[in-house]
């Protein structure tokens, strides 16, 4: 059936995806060749291109499904009553642990969502990439907006607050943060998010009511 052809190619496409970065957590990007994926992938190289046209697309890919997996638990949470700032807290947490744990790998997926350019494996590569940063740009804020939406809702930002504007710009500070490096452990990375985050947010956040005694 289409469908079952369909969920094999997803399941094969996903698996080479996985597979790539295991490579890559271990040796890095540069240092893993497309042979070394095909092989333990179990795939041919020119399959190997069928599915990703560079090394960065599988990079990218299993980022993509990483960051959407964040997504699905925090709306679960949102969903359940969860404060809006704990999910937040939660969400950067799992963000900075991975940017830590990998940052051998954190250049290569900022580059490509803040569009800087890249090298690519194959001639189909060279048109294909800024489409795919976009799309791994578009993930991380279909994971920061909902929670934005869930603040704005509690009356934490503004009514009027653009929370499609301000979670591509919290994505980016996150990134530039990242690819600044420096950072230890992911408390460190969190405390550099929170000083990007402080300016950022300052314009959408609600004001918070004077109390009465303090009124003229």
């Amino acid at each position: 059936m289409k469908v079952d052809r369909l969920e094999q190619e997803q399941a094969r496409r996903d698996r080479i995806a996985r597979v790539a970065f295991e490579l890559f957590a271990r040796g890095g990007l540069e240092a893993t060749s497309a042979q070394d994926i095909a092989r333990a992938a179990f795939v041919s190289r020119t399959n190997l291109y069928r599915y990703f046209p560079s090394k960065v697309h599988m990079l990218l890919a299993h980022f993509e499904k990483a960051v959407a997996e964040s997504r699905d638990d925090a709306l679960e949470r949102l969903h359940a009553g969860a404060n809006p700032q704990q999910v937040w807290d939660k969400v950067t947490l799992r963000m900075a642990d991975l940017g830590v744990r990998y940052r051998h790998l954190v250049g290569a997926v900022g580059q490509a969502v803040l569009g800087a350019p890249h090298a690519p494996d194959s001639p189909q590569a060279r048109s294909a990439l800024p489409g795919d940063g976009l799309r791994t740009a578009l993930t991380l804020g279909a994971l920061v907006e909902p929670v934005l939406l869930a603040m704005q809702h509690q009356g934490s930002l503004r009514p009027g607050a653009n929370v499609g504007m301000l979670s591509a710009l919290l994505v980016d500070a996150c990134l530039l943060a990242l690819l600044h490096g420096g950072h230890r452990d992911q408390r460190e990375v969190q405390r550099d998010w929170q000083d990007r985050f402080s300016l950022l947010m300052y314009g959408a956040l609600a004001p918070t009511p004077v109390p009465a005694q303090h009124r003229d």
